[in-house]
């Protein structure tokens, strides 16, 4: 592997996780492990050439497990992460002398089985039998990542209505975040809603004052339809459909005294 793109994935991976991650974390997991594993699962899985290009072929799916709290931190500070770890890989492929069949699919996802310093990165290539394990490991967390509660909406303020179309929708005052907030009172990256299972759940991104789910301070909750979210002075309502053929429930309010 060249050593030139393997430091620089590491230098982009230490200026990235550094900071808030290792004061929560310590040592038990530091950028340099997770380049050396990434690097390592390339390697490891690079097949000779079947046509007529001589290049021997890398993989181009890469599954990274991490402990799920080493997980849901790194999605709340830095949830570009697959995306920079993706253009890295054909970076690092094209150092060995490879080529991939198509483009890399990086996912990251979180285990329970991990200690805070356990990696576990799975590869595949894009044209291997759909019956092995990391395929089917590959499959279950797409799959999970692209479903959605029914028509998931948030009313803001009772005036601005905002589909939810994303696995991962990041909300505050600053203006790279999906749902930007034009309150002085929140912070620049306040919340962060993340599909899990089918549902939407909200995360307090470590923000100044903190989130509100229908009155009660919380640093995760999964979200039901009526929740009402408080972001600074920002009041967000969730809402979504029930599915066919399942029975909503009637809100009866209670008769008015004479």
């Amino acid at each position: 592997m060249g050593n030139y793109h393997f430091t620089r994935l590491e230098t982009n991976l230490e200026r990235l996780i550094e900071g808030a991650f290792t004061q929560l974390f310590g040592r038990a997991l530091r950028p340099h492990d997770i380049a050396v594993h990434l690097s390592r699962a390339l390697e490891g899985s690079i097949t000779p050439s079947s046509d007529s290009d001589p290049r021997p072929i890398a993989p181009d799916h890469f599954l990274i497990r991490l402990n799920h709290n080493v997980y849901d931190h790194l999605l709340i500070h830095q949830p570009r992460l697959t995306e920079i770890l993706t253009q890295h890989m054909i970076s690092l492929a094209s150092a060995a002398g490879c080529r991939m069949r198509a483009a890399p699919i990086v996912i990251i996802g979180g285990d329970h089985s991990l200690s805070p310093g356990d990696i576990r990165v799975d590869t595949r290539h894009q044209n291997e039998s759909q019956s092995t394990t990391q395929v089917l490991d590959v499959g279950r967390l797409e799959r999970e990542m692209s479903r959605l509660p029914l028509n998931p909406v948030l009313v803001i303020n009772g005036e601005q209505t905002t589909a939810l179309t994303k696995a991962i929708i990041n909300i505050g005052r600053g203006r790279d975040n999906e749902i930007v907030l034009n309150d002085p009172f929140t912070s620049r990256r306040h919340a962060q809603l993340r599909l899990r299972h089918g549902a939407y759940f909200v995360f307090d991104a470590n923000s100044q004052s903190g989130i509100k789910v229908n009155d009660v301070a919380v640093r995760e909750h999964r979200l039901q339809p009526g929740d009402v979210i408080r972001i600074g002075k920002t009041q967000l309502l969730y809402l979504e459909d029930s599915p066919p053929g399942e029975q909503q429930t009637e809100l009866i309010a209670p008769p008015a005294e004479s």
